[in-house]
């Protein structure tokens, strides 16, 4: 019998443990020898420990973001941003953050340094402090789109945007800070995967996706014995998994999921949707609020996805939208049964688009 080390997901009822199981403070959970059963693997999954090993035979050893357009009349909503003062400081802010996290995360996977958190850190957490609006923060976020990199301004916005969820869900400071910095950490793994892969504008081949999604693993590896929380490490490698099943690289369900990984997932999906790509930009949120809603009790966890999108709409109350009829109105209330058709106000009219099949929000604008 050889020994090998397995992520606990992978752990079989009936295997043997090779070294005893220890706790994060150094407790003995369960010991060398032991024959896992569903309780076992359970308990030690419950305590945030992904790796065990275990004797093996020596014969056993052996996402896609939806295609959407561009609304012109968004374009210029964005570009209007882009002139405000308040842009130009967040800009300078925003650009030297991701300055500092490409430095810091090509030391981790280059020359394996120490993680400094709190270099990592103070951009953003400065940018969140600067930045309270939820609507200004938003706009800010989508705003920054021109600059095209495909992890490191990734990374920072979805550390804006798990921070931001971490607030609607009433967390605390030091649960934002975790949830800031497995944002910033939590597609590391991308800098080992070929460069034309990443930046490729077409759709990937089957063998190019499945070297995509090694970029889980790979990150985990480069955190796996960085002195940073388990849950950081955890959002890492389970941040594409989907509640339903579908996801990788376990293909885990609900429960299995960590909450942290979980809000970084939506954080993720959501910049991605919103992110410059070669084919479009500038998407309206109403849209991506939509196909996000239609997957937030399956895909989701619904507590994380409906208050993030709720606080989205929410955000946009009072403003300008062009609809799919050409008309022009005003968002004013959130229709919490389904959150990308809030009810607008079109003249003198007020048109409840939960009501209105054949029409939705396709634009903002100035």
């Amino acid at each position: 019998m050889e020994e090998a080390v397995i992520f606990i997901f992978d752990a079989e009822v009936g295997m043997t443990l090779a070294k005893d199981v220890v706790t994060p403070d150094g407790h003995l959970l369960v010991k060398k020898g032991s024959v896992l059963n569903w309780d076992l693997i359970s308990t030690i999954s419950n305590h945030h420990i992904l790796e065990i090993k275990v004797y093996v035979d020596n014969e056993s050893t052996n996402e896609d973001v939806p295609f959407l357009q561009e609304s012109g009349e968004t374009v210029k909503y964005y570009d209007k941003v882009r002139e405000s003062e308040a842009f130009q400081k967040f800009e300078a802010e925003f650009i030297h953050s991701v300055s500092k996290v490409k430095e810091e995360l090509e030391n981790v996977i280059n020359f394996n340094k120490s993680i400094d958190t709190a270099k990592l850190l103070e951009g953003p957490l400065k940018l969140l402090k600067t930045t309270p609006n939820n609507l200004q923060l938003l706009d800010m976020i989508h705003s920054i789109r021109q600059y095209d990199d495909l992890t490191y301004v990734h990374s920072v916005s979805v550390a804006l945007l798990a921070s931001t969820i971490g607030r609607w869900l009433n967390y605390n400071e030091e649960k934002i800070r975790l949830l800031a910095l497995a944002g910033i950490v939590h597609d590391v793994g991308k800098l080992n995967i070929p460069i034309e892969i990443l930046t490729k504008p077409s759709r990937l081949t089957d063998n190019e996706y499945t070297i995509m999604k090694r970029h889980v693993n790979l990150g985990y590896e480069a955190l796996k014995n960085q002195n940073i929380d388990q849950r950081i490490k955890e959002a890492c490698l389970l941040h594409h998994e989907r509640c339903d099943g579908s996801g990788y690289p376990f293909g885990l369900k609900d429960d299995m999921i960590s909450m942290e990984a979980k809000i970084i997932t939506v954080a993720d999906v959501y910049d991605a949707m919103t992110a410059n790509r070669v084919y479009r930009k500038a998407i309206c949120p109403f849209t991506v609020v939509d196909i996000m809603y239609k997957d937030s009790f399956s895909k989701y966890d619904p507590t994380v996805a409906i208050t993030f999108l709720r606080n989205i709409v929410t955000s946009y109350i009072h403003t300008d939208v062009r609809l799919s009829d050409g008309s022009a109105g005003k968002v004013i209330l959130v229709n919490e049964n389904d959150l990308s058709r809030p009810t607008v106000l079109v003249g003198k009219r007020l048109i409840d688009l939960s009501r209105e099949p054949n029409l939705e929000i396709v634009a903002l604008i100035n």
